[in-house]
């Protein structure tokens, strides 16, 4: 089988977040590392997630900040770079404004690892308040991500999720939101009580291992929905009832099915 391109994988990461609810039309951004890790390709400026192709995307060089494409990349490309420059083993950066996140960054809390799942993202701190799109944001975000965390919150703006591979930072982008759900319950019902240390190095290393048995067994994370084999208009609407998925996504996944073929 034929390894997807970073592209096509940018591309399915984007429309994932949609899925997630975690962005919408234009908001929020994508990039990875490109192979020779001099570069990287990144989601373009204004343009909706659900018309995306590969030749939409930007590379950008990340020490001179020199992009190549159609269209000018994302705004916040300078936080993707920093990041980058930052931090050897990310090789894919998301950002977002999901909710419940932008409501912890705006409080400007850090959500503690608060259930065994959150060990493998660490504590998420806000970064000092930054503009949006600046030199600025981009260095406090990635002092923070310095830190041996695998996510931050923006000061009165949004998150920011690492991973080794797109996948990777598509989980931990959806957990973020997630765990910032939880920390916002948790903190209203009278105190968010966050695992000791002891149990935090338990379960890194728990996910550490499962990770690994995944890798060996070549699992791959499913970003946006997949339609194998035919696909009837019947078969859409039960799915849709017992997933609770949108009809509208679903039909939209057999059209990219349609027209793949």
């Amino acid at each position: 089988m034929a390894r997807v391109s970073v592209a096509t994988e940018i591309i399915e990461v984007g429309l994932g977040l949609l899925e997630a609810g975690l962005v919408n039309e234009t908001a929020g951004n994508i990039s990875a590392r490109l192979p020779d890790g001099e570069a990287m390709l990144i989601t373009p400026s204004r343009r909706d997630y659900r018309l995306l192709t590969e030749a939409d995307l930007a590379q950008v060089d990340l020490a001179s900040g020199e992009a190549q494409g159609r269209w000018k990349p994302s705004s916040e490309w300078r936080l993707h770079a920093a990041v980058y420059r930052a931090r050897s083993d990310v090789q894919a950066v998301i950002h977002h404004h999901a909710a419940w996140a932008s409501a912890v960054a705006v409080a400007r809390k850090t959500i503690p690892v608060l259930i065994d799942e959150a060990a493998d993202i660490g504590p998420i701190p806000t970064a000092p308040y930054a503009p949006s799109a600046s030199q600025e944001l981009a260095e406090v975000a990635a002092a923070e991500l310095a830190r041996d965390v695998n996510a931050v919150l923006l000061a009165n703006h949004g998150a920011v999720a690492v991973g080794r591979d797109l996948g990777e930072a598509f989980r931990r982008a959806v957990e973020v939101e997630r765990l910032a759900q939880i920390y916002v319950g948790a903190t209203a019902l009278g105190g968010a009580h966050p695992l000791d240390e002891a149990a935090v190095a338990r379960s890194r290393e728990f996910f550490a291992g499962y990770r690994a048995s995944r890798a060996e067994r070549g699992a791959r994370a499913v970003m946006a929905p997949r339609m194998i084999g035919q696909v009837a208009l019947q078969d859409l609407v039960s799915y849709g009832f017992r997933a609770g998925v949108t009809f509208a996504s679903l039909l939209h996944a057999l059209i990219i099915q349609k027209i793949q073929r």
